[in-house]
């Protein structure tokens, strides 16, 4: 597999370090074939000749839209419908009804934040719809929060492959909530204008975002670099609202910090705000062990880029 890659090794180092400072995920070692294929569908997208090309342009430009929409790329995961299937039930059985006898008759907002395509607001989104008439009254708005890239562009237009539905989604929801338009599927109205898409550095001052009683981060922590998911972590226990909700994967875990939220699960990966935010350490990442991370994602990138470039192996 090695021979077919084109890019030399030095440019894979300078991609992982641009990723891991925009926004704070770190590639793995093993990773430069999927690389290679995913920004060789990008640099057709963008015009270029070949990837060779819009590398060269990245690394001697430096321009802030190219890097970011290189970066996105590399950060794109594949997601399917309805995917860890326990936190839905936990959101269904546990979560929402608790919050129903709090919020009866009022309105309750979940955020999934790094949301990419859509696959997991849009899951909730049917979820909510399924249960409305067992929680009356409760008026649940849901937002899907990640950074500007194609994934989130196919996430506001609620379209998916003929693949992507088939990856989770029962047939008795692909035929109520989906029209059929051409090869894809696309979410119908009725539930598309239940969910609002904000395009957001998830590094970035998360705060004007305003405060959701469940804010969904699952599956996520593992690719973040220490200094970066404290980053988020933080900026998460500001945006649940007391006695609120941070769903995390079904096997992950909060540290010893707990952000502001109970020290016990209520429901795998489930963890419940404190009634009063705990006033959290300032902890700045240590240079020799984790790279710097950038606080925003419209930066001057040109001397880091520069740079990387003048140090890049013949």
């Amino acid at each position: 597999m090695s021979g077919t890659l084109s890019l030399k090794p030095s440019y894979y180092e300078a991609l992982k370090r641009l990723t891991a400072e925009l926004v704070g995920v770190k590639l793995g070692d093993d990773h430069a074939f999927l690389v290679e294929t995913r920004l060789a569908v990008l640099a057709r997208k963008e015009g270029f000749e070949g990837l060779s090309h819009m590398i060269d342009e990245l690394f001697s430009r430096g321009q802030t839209r190219l890097a970011i929409h290189v970066v996105t790329a590399l950060l794109e995961r594949a997601t399917s419908f309805f995917d860890g299937r326990a936190g839905y039930e936990a959101l269904g059985d546990i979560l929402l009804p608790q919050l129903h006898s709090i919020y009866r008759g009022g309105a309750v907002r979940i955020l999934s934040y790094g949301c990419s395509s859509g696959h997991e607001v849009y899951s909730a989104a049917i979820l909510a719809e399924k249960i409305k008439d067992v929680l009356p009254g409760m008026d649940i708005n849901l937002t899907g929060v990640d950074y500007p890239s194609q994934a989130l562009e196919r996430a506001k237009a609620g379209r998916f492959t003929h693949f992507e539905v088939q990856r989770g989604l029962p047939i008795r929801h692909l035929i109520e909530y989906f029209d059929k338009d051409g090869e894809d599927w696309v979410v119908k109205p009725g539930l598309l204008q239940k969910i609002t898409f904000i395009d957001h550095n998830l590094l970035a001052d998360i705060e004007q975002l305003g405060t959701y009683q469940i804010v969904m981060f699952r599956g996520r922590l593992k690719q973040f670099t220490t200094p970066a998911r404290i980053r988020i972590l933080r900026g998460l226990g500001k945006l649940v609202c007391a006695n609120g909700y941070l769903m995390l994967g079904s096997h992950e875990r909060l540290d010893e910090m707990n952000f502001g939220f109970e020290q016990n699960m209520v429901a795998p990966g489930c963890y419940k705000k404190k009634p009063h935010q705990e006033i959290l350490p300032d902890l700045e990442p240590n240079p020799e062990i984790e790279p710097e991370i950038a606080p925003e994602a419209d930066l001057d990138l040109l001397p880091r880029l520069q740079e990387y470039s003048n140090n890049r192996t013949a």
